[in-house]
């Protein structure tokens, strides 16, 4: 299987849904580790909060005492968003040892084994965290202004309520809501699109943060080749959104042993009652560590995604494949 020259889209996808299945242990046992990171991470934070914040989680608080309640809500928040943070730095990480492992085989430089791509990820983590800090800086900036609309009519509604126009306040709160949907769309597939090629840069080329940041996003505008297609933001949101399906319903099939113990058990989304309140521990660890295999498993799929445009960009733009044949 030759990589290194130019791709179709489905060629793209075929490849790396091959490399991944002709390589999936050596991935697991390298992403394994990742994974319990970030599921003990996620653990821990719900232990914190439940003890911390335990008003948060009780349903009578909520209700009649928002007062008193408000503080443990904001404390929740503030814990998990910063959980969240560790989580995603860590599959940034985890994105950049897969894709030494991946890119170095893709282009017959060596056969590295997990270790070999774990090291490599640790040399890089400096750069990691720094590039990571400026992609979350940068896209709470574009969180802010792709959420006006929404806060606007929002603030429109709540006005027209005030008024007693209930009718205009109703319209206004549904358009808010439209508005809220489509941001929250167009800030993942910005986000998706914006950062897609950082781990491979941070992973193969030897720049700092500032320069992988501005060469992220050189790769991933332009145009490649003639009519709408040619487009690199329209190529990666085709294939980030075929993919990204693939991935969810593969992890949703992955996900039926939690959702049959929340049926099983009552659990819903209400205060009080969510998986964590109400599955006793002796199954709920099980659980959370069978996601965790689950997730090592398939995690891998999307960074051999990225690997491969990141390798299909450099041969178009690049000549990647001639200076590999030529050995510079």
């Amino acid at each position: 299987m030759n990589p290194l020259r130019p791709l179709g889209l489905g060629e793209l996808i075929d490849r790396s849904v091959n490399f991944w299945r002709a390589n999936w242990k050596p991935l697991f046992q390298l992403m394994l580790g990742f994974q319990l990171v970030e599921g003990t991470l996620l653990a821990l934070t719900q232990g914190l909060v439940r003890v911390l914040f335990p008003l948060a989680r009780d349903p009578d608080a909520l209700n009649h005492r928002p007062t008193e309640a408000l503080p443990h809500l904001m404390g929740t928040l503030g814990l998990f968003s910063v959980a969240v943070l560790g989580a995603l730095l860590v599959a940034q990480v985890a994105g950049v040892a897969a894709t030494h492992f991946s890119f170095t085989r893709l282009t017959s430089r060596g056969q590295p084994n997990g270790a070999d791509a774990f090291r490599h990820a640790a040399a890089r983590l400096g750069t990691t965290t720094l590039t990571f800090l400026l992609s979350m800086g940068w896209s709470f900036v574009v969180m802010i202004v792709l959420m006006l609309p929404a806060a606007g009519l929002g603030f429109g509604a709540a006005a027209l309520g005030i008024a007693d126009q209930r009718g205009a306040a109703i319209a206004v709160g549904v358009l808010a809501a439209l508005a809220l949907i489509l941001g929250t769309i167009v800030l993942v597939l910005w986000f998706a699109i914006r950062f897609i090629l950082v781990s491979q840069i941070i992973a193969i080329e030897p720049l700092g943060a500032l320069a992988t940041f501005r060469r992220a996003n050189a790769l991933s505008s332009g145009r490649i080749a003639e009519g709408l297609v040619g487009l690199v933001k329209v190529r990666l949101t085709i294939l980030v959104t075929i993919v990204g399906l693939v991935l969810l319903i593969m992890s949703t099939v992955a996900s039926l042993p939690t959702l049959i113990a929340a049926a099983a058990f009552g659990a819903n989304l209400t205060p009080g009652h969510t998986l964590n309140d109400v599955v006793p521990l002796w199954v709920l660890l099980p659980l959370q560590l069978l996601q965790s295999v689950l997730g090592a498993v398939l995690a891998p799929l999307y960074v051999v995604f990225q690997t491969f445009f990141y390798t299909d960009m450099r041969v178009r733009r690049e000549g990647l494949d001639l200076e590999l044949a030529l050995g510079t």
